[in-house]
């Protein structure tokens, strides 16, 4: 007489669902209890999130599909298993330059295309006449909104994110930074309105413009009188494009060569008169924030330079921060290859009034952020998997000890692309020993390193993927004409 097997235990399986949907959701928006879980909980989650994803990615990402087949690989039996699939940060600026120059949009739809799940075939963009416009439309007609970033190297990325993606961003900065670890949320921490004040831009593709309006979503709940922005118009991708080229042939020793149209050119001028009027518009900007929401709770998010030049300069006029003391103040974004003052938090906590000013690690590329704890070490969250790569042959290091290596991540929130990442940054992690300051999520110490510093010149970024399987899934996503 024949059998049938026992049904099987899809209870992790359920468990990797829910964090890959809306996590916070999940955990009740609870920042103790999602830096809480067991280590080996989290794991067993993310294992199955991993081939759930792999399974659903790989017949909606096409370079996800190259890569898997590739290498053969179906599904992964552990963590490490899916380092092969991990595709390094420089993939999102590996369309041939010439198609920005010559404003081939069309192409450049079909290079992004195969990096999202989200179809571009259907959007015409033959009108598209800067990058801005093509951008715009993309927003405007699909669930995508591509971030875009300000091509500090000369060539500027195009990360192919969805709306959702940034909310569920900003709602894990919300969920970190407005609790105290270790007690539960307070009224208002998650429902309440909390002012936000973005001393940057409005709108715009790169994250110095795109978190502004998101942030008016989350923290402001929407309400316009609780959105407070320094710049009343939208972030350039052109006129950051035009800086990074111009830079570009500075380095070459003949800015008499730069490759962008005429048009954009001629608005050199623009972008160079925004540049040298933003100091004093964000201190103007700064000292009238403290004047309207005086007592008040308020959420200010920048990069640490910029809170940095902003307090100081309110300081030497006299000025100090007057809000509420339970406000957040995040700075990140690294020094860019500018050192940090040593008195960097020292002034920014003066000036704001705030007890600590809290930063972040984290990138367009990723939903997730990392905040600094206490102990100055940035916590990983769970529904993240990280790793760290051998810089020479790009292979996960061992899951144990103390390691430094080249970052990358897993994120299973990704709702746009294949969510697998590496980075250009040096981060070491203890594996055994959980922070003193009693999250059990996995940390990385404070000092990040860029590899190309460490290394010198440009970084040649090793994967784990099999070198002919990387070339062949880089000739098919750059196999077209310029």
């Amino acid at each position: 007489m024949a059998t049938t097997a026992p049904p099987k235990d899809n209870t992790v399986e359920r468990e990797a669902e829910r964090w890959m949907n809306d996590p916070y959701e999940h955990f009740g928006y609870h920042n103790t209890r999602i830096h809480s879980l067991p280590r080996e909980e989290v794991e067993a989650v993310q294992l199955a999130a991993m081939n759930l994803r792999l399974k659903e990615r790989r017949g909606e990402v096409q370079m996800l599909a190259k890569l898997a087949d590739a290498q053969g690989i179906d599904e992964v039996s552990s963590l490490e298993g899916l380092a092969p699939l991990l595709m390094p940060h420089d993939i999102y600026k590996s369309y041939p330059t010439s198609l920005l120059a010559k404003q081939q949009f069309g192409k450049l739809n079909g290079w992004l295309g195969k990096l999202t799940r989200h179809d571009l075939s259907g959007v015409d963009v033959s009108q598209c006449d800067s990058i801005d416009s093509w951008l715009t439309k993309i927003r405007d007609e699909t669930p995508l909104d591509v971030g875009a970033s300000s091509g500090s190297s000369g060539t500027c990325s195009f990360y192919p994110k969805s709306k959702r993606d940034y909310r569920l961003s900003m709602m894990g900065m919300r969920v970190q930074l407005a609790q105290k670890f270790g007690e539960d949320p307070q009224p208002g921490d998650i429902d309440g309105k909390i002012h936000a004040i973005i001393p940057l831009y409005k709108d715009g593709h790169a994250s110095m413009g795109a978190f502004g309006k998101y942030s008016c979503e989350i923290f402001a709940k929407g309400d316009p009188d609780f959105w407070h922005y320094c710049f009343d118009f939208k972030l350039s991708s052109d006129l950051m494009w035009l800086a990074a080229r111009l830079r570009a042939a500075a380095a070459k020793g003949d800015v008499s060569k730069v490759d962008v149209p005429a048009t954009l050119l001629a608005r050199r001028a623009e972008w160079e008169q925004q540049q040298a009027n933003m100091p004093a518009q964000q201190l103007a900007f700064v000292n009238e924030m403290i004047g309207k929401l005086q007592g008040q709770r308020v959420f200010v998010m920048s990069t640490s330079n910029l809170l940095y030049a902003a307090a100081k300069r309110g300081l030497e006029e006299g000025l100090s921060g007057v809000f509420a003391p339970d406000s957040v103040f995040m700075g990140g974004g690294g020094a860019k290859g500018v050192p940090l003052p040593d008195d960097l938090e020292e002034v920014i906590e003066r000036f704001f009034n705030t007890k600590r000013m809290i930063s972040s690690y984290g990138m367009t590329e990723m939903n997730s952020f990392s905040v600094l704890c206490e102990h100055d070490r940035y916590h990983v969250l769970p529904w993240v998997t990280p790793y760290l790569l051998d810089l020479d042959r790009g292979q996960p290091l061992p899951r144990s000890g103390q390691q430094t290596g080249r970052a990358a991540f897993f994120d299973m929130t990704a709702e746009s692309c294949w969510g697998g990442l590496v980075t250009g940054d040096l981060v070491t992690i203890d594996w055994d020993h959980p922070c003193e300051c009693g999250r059990t999520s996995y940390a990385m110490e404070k000092k990040i390193n860029r590899v190309s510093e460490i290394q010198g010149g440009d970084d040649k970024i090793s994967c784990a993927a099999t070198p002919g399987a990387q070339a062949e899934a880089m000739e098919f996503l750059t196999g077209f004409g310029g």
